[in-house]
C-alpha cells in the first residue's frame, strides 16, 4: 500500500504516517512494478524470486570458481535449500535476498578494488543501496573490517582505516537522512530500534541454528584437519561468519522476528560447506571402501537434516495467507456499502472497493510500540481513522491483533452478518446508530 500511495502522489515519510520498517528502495521497486502491472502482488513476488535465484547463481560463481562440477551441482542445491530454512524467503516480496545480493556484489567490488576509484565507489554505492533495502544488510560492510583484523599481518593502521570506509559510508548516509529527512530516518532506524530484543530467545536461536545445521561442523572439521593453508576465499567466508551469524541471530530475536532473518547466517554457513566440498570428497576417496560408504552416508544424512528439518513448517507457509478465497466477495460487499469503509489489517480491500488509502494496522502498531512490543490498545492514529469510519472489515489472519477488536467494541461497532462471507476470515463491523 505504500507503493500505491507513492504512485498516487501521496507522501510516505511524514509526521503522523506510519510506514513499513524496510528501507525506502523496497517501496520504489514495488511502485515501479505496480505502475506497470497494476496492484499485482504475484508479479512482485515473481520478480523478487528471480533476484533470489540470481543470488544463488552469484554465490555459486564466487564459491565454486576453480572447483569440480560436482561442487557446482551441490552448491546450487544447497543454496536453493536455504529457502526451506528461512520461511520460504526466496518466494516472497521481501527485500532480503535482493539486499544480500547487492551487498555481496559490493563486497566483491571492494575485495577486488584497484588503484582506480571506480570499483571502490561502486562498492560504497552498493553497500548503501543494500542498506536502503534491508537495514541489517549493512552488516556486510563490517566483513571488510573483520577480515583485516583477523588475517592481515602485519596489521597496519592504513589497512584498518581503509577497511572502515564502507561502514563509515553507511553511517554518513544515515546521518544525511537524519539531517535532511528525519521522518524517513524515524521509519527506517528509530522505529526498528524501538522493537525489543529478547536475549533468552537469542540463546535458544543460536543453539537451534548450529544444532540443526550439522553441515557447518563438517565444514569446520574439514578446515581444521586440512594440511594446506587457508586460502583467501575461505578467509573471507570465515570473516563473513563472524559478522553475519550474530547479526542474524540478533535480528531474529527481536519481537516479531522470524527465521527469514537468519538468511545471511545460513548463506555464510552453506558457503563454508560448499568451499570444502572438494576437500571432503577427496578425503572420502582416501578412506577404505566400507568406511567411505558409511561416512558418505552420514554426511548425506547431515545435508538432508540441515535443509529439511523445517520442511513441515515451510510447507505450511505455502498455505498460510492473510484472508482466504472470499477476498473478492469482501471487496464486492465493501463496494456496495455507503459511507467510509476501512480495512486496517488489509488496506487493499478498501482500496480496491473505493480507492480509499487507509492506514495499516501493523505499521501503526510497529510505530507506537510500548516497551518494545505492540501496544495493548489502538494508537491514536488508528482511533482517529475508526472515528470517521462507518464500516470496518476485520481479517482473522494468523497474526492476532486483539487491540483492533477491543477498539471496535469501544467505538460502538457491532458485527454485521453477511451471508456471502459465511465461514470466511473476513468479518464486517458496522457503527451503531446514534
Amino acid at each position: 500500500m505504500e507503493a500505491v500511495r507513492l504512485n498516487a502522489g501521496l507522501p510516505l515519510y511524514e509526521s503522523g504516517h506510519a510506514t513499513h520498517m524496510y528501507g525506502p528502495l523496497l517501496t520504489l521497486m514495488l511502485a515501479g512494478i505496480f505502475r506497470i502491472v497494476g496492484l499485482n502482488l504475484l508479479a512482485a513476488r515473481i520478480l523478487f524470486s528471480i533476484f533470489a535465484f540470481l543470488l544463488t547463481i552469484f554465490l555459486m560463481i564466487v564459491v565454486c570458481r576453480g572447483k569440480s562440477r560436482e561442487c557446482w551441482l551441490i552448491a546450487v542445491l544447497l543454496f536453493l535449500g536455504v529457502n526451506l530454512r528461512t520461511n520460504l524467503i526466496f518466494l516472497s516480496a521481501q527485500p532480503d535476498c535482493l539486499a544480500a545480493l547487492i551487498a555481496l556484489v559490493a563486497l566483491c567490488f571492494w575485495i577486488t578494488r584497484t588503484r582506480s576509484w571506480v570499483r571502490p565507489a561502486a562498492a560504497i554505492a552498493l553497500f548503501v543501496s543494500a542498506m536502503l533495502l534491508k537495514q541489517t544488510s549493512a552488516a556486510f560492510a563490517l566483513i571488510a573490517i573483520v577480515y583485516v583484523l583477523a588475517w592481515e599481518r602485519p596489521l597496519r593502521f592504513r589497512d584498518i582505516a581503509v577497511s572502515i570506509v564502507p561502514t563509515m559510508s553507511i553511517l554518513l548516509a544515515l546521518a544525511a537522512i537524519r539531517l535532511f529527512w528525519p521522518q524517513m530516518f524515524s521509519a527506517i532506524v528509530t522505529v526498528p530500534a524501538s522493537i525489543r530484543v529478547y536475549p533468552e530467545r537469542s540463546f535458544v536461536l543460536a543453539v537451534f541454528l548450529f544444532a540443526a545445521f550439522p553441515i557447518f561442523f563438517i565444514a569446520l572439521f574439514s578446515i581444521l584437519r586440512s594440511k594446506t593453508r587457508i586460502n583467501e576465499r575461505e578467509r573471507w567466508i570465515l570473516s563473513a561468519l563472524v559478522v553475519l551469524v550474530p547479526v542474524s541471530i540478533w535480528a531474529a530475536s527481536k519481537s516479531g522476528g522470524s527465521y527469514s532473518s537468519l538468511l545471511p547466517a545460513y548463506l555464510a554457513m552453506t558457503a563454508l560447506f560448499v568451499s570444502q566440498f572438494d576437500a571432503i570428497t577427496g578425503w572420502l576417496r582416501s578412506l577404505p571402501i566400507r568406511r567411505s560408504i558409511l561416512t558418505a552416508s552420514a554426511i548425506a544424512l547431515a545435508i538432508l537434516f540441515s535443509f529439511f528439518i523445517q520442511l513441515d513448517r515451510a510447507t505450511a507457509l505455502l498455505y498460510s495467507r492473510c484472508g482466504d478465497d472470499k477476498y473478492g466477495s469482501a471487496v464486492a460487499v465493501a463496494r456496495r456499502l455507503d459511507g467510509v469503509v476501512i480495512s486496517p489489517q488489509d488496506p487493499t480491500i478498501a482500496y480496491r472497493a473505493s480507492g480509499y488509502l487507509g492506514r495499516s494496522l501493523f505499521f501503526e502498531l510497529d510505530a507506537h510500540a510500548v516497551n518494545g512490543n505492540w501496544p495493548d490498545e489502538l494508537p491514536e492514529s488508528m482511533q482517529q481513522e475508526l472515528a470517521q469510519a462507518r464500516y470496518v472489515i476485520q481479517v482473522h489472519s494468523y497474526v492476532p491483533t486483539p487491540a483492533l477488536e477491543r477498539g471496535l467494541v469501544n467505538n460502538h461497532f457491532y458485527p454485521m452478518p453477511i451471508e456471502a462471507l459465511d465461514n470466511s476470515m473476513y468479518a464486517f463491523w458496522a457503527r451503531k446508530s446514534e
